[in-house]
């Protein structure tokens, strides 16, 4: 008896029939990897608020935002709030090397800044990655470590302005900022309505760089080599630094804001989710972030995400909650700031 075998035309229509299934397939596919993301994202945001309010339990206050050893952010190196929590994150080994009185690009720091520890970085975005630093060699004049990235940010306020004392108005601080040691009791809006951290995706061509608060286009004239994706290391502050003769629009830093001059009659909103990000740089001109003409205030990113719609934030009770980006932006700003006296309903 001869066996039939399958003709062309059947072939091609079983095929056919399994693209389909798989195309039907994949959306779904691609809902319950994000969901997991998100998951795993709100899970690190929580490991970080266990970390902070263990800090707080030993120390009596939550850690600087960003340490600066002298007068200015522009002309020294820095390093993040997110350094004294190691201890507290499980990385004892790397905290016990540290050394706070040299900069991120000085040894022994040098050596640990690489280092990608997993809890800085959000699943729906990347579970590793680095920057590249070996573009700016030639301007520094020395070695540089290629610092390992973190996707989120220690929430300064809804002001920019980078000092080596705060000058920022109250009504726009937020509970970190630089060399600040900010207590709960600080915090009179309220524990829980008010933001620790927040997400601030890196690496991804979803979020480039521009130059003034204003610009609606990507910045030009950035250095040979570096990359135009937005990025920040849970290492440093700033890249750029007259020290290193780098300022220019390098990547961001620990910090994240809801506006770049909260406490001025126009606080220049930064919105959630900005595909267009303003990088980290001290201009050293002035305290408050009063000025309009580049060069006359400071600059640091927005809070962004891959997820849809919006970014999980920490509060500072611990709890970690999902913000829609299209929230008002004078409940945006008052979630960030500590002791504004807004009221904020549900």
């Amino acid at each position: 008896m001869r066996r039939r075998a399958f003709s062309l035309v059947e072939l091609l229509v079983v095929i056919a029939i399994i693209a389909i299934l798989i195309a039907l397939l994949l959306p779904a596919v691609q809902k319950v990897r994000e969901a997991a993301g998100r998951i795993s994202c709100t899970n690190n945001l929580k490991q970080f608020g266990l970390a902070l309010q263990n800090y707080h339990d030993a120390v009596g206050s939550f850690p600087p935002g960003m340490t600066v050893n002298g007068s200015s952010v522009a002309e020294t190196g820095t390093f993040s709030g997110l350094v004294p929590l190691l201890p507290y994150l499980e990385q004892d080994n790397w905290a016990r090397i540290w050394d706070p009185t040299k900069t991120w690009y000085q040894s022994p720091n040098f050596d640990i800044v690489p280092i990608q520890i997993k809890v800085f970085y959000c699943p729906s975005n990347r579970t590793s990655g680095v920057i590249d630093t070996s573009f700016l060699v030639p301007f520094a004049g020395r070695p540089l470590p290629n610092v390992a990235s973190a996707d989120y940010l220690l929430c300064k306020g809804a002001n920019a302005a980078l000092c080596q004392y705060t000058q920022v108005p109250w009504t726009a601080r937020g509970v970190f900022d630089v060399n600040t040691s900010t207590r709960l009791t600080d915090i009179t809006d309220g524990t829980s309505n008010t933001f620790a951290m927040g997400e601030g995706a890196g690496g991804n061509p979803k979020y480039g760089i521009r130059r003034w608060y204003p610009d609606t286009t990507p910045a030009q004239g950035l250095f040979p080599g570096q990359s135009s994706n937005i990025d920040q290391s849970w290492s440093s502050g700033p890249m750029a630094t007259v020290t290193l003769n780098t300022i220019g629009y390098l990547g961001g830093a620990c910090l994240g804001v809801t506006a770049e001059r909260g406490g001025n009659s126009d606080p220049w909103n930064e919105p959630m989710n900005n595909p267009l990000v303003l990088p980290a740089l001290s201009f050293h001109n002035g305290c408050i972030n009063s000025g309009t003409a580049p060069g006359t205030y400071d600059i640091i990113s927005g809070f962004r995400s891959v997820h849809p719609n919006g970014c999980n934030f920490l509060f500072c009770d611990g709890s970690v909650r999902f913000m829609v980006q299209t929230i008002n932006p004078d409940t945006y700003r008052a979630l960030s700031t500590m002791a504004a006296g807004e009221v904020i309903g549900e």
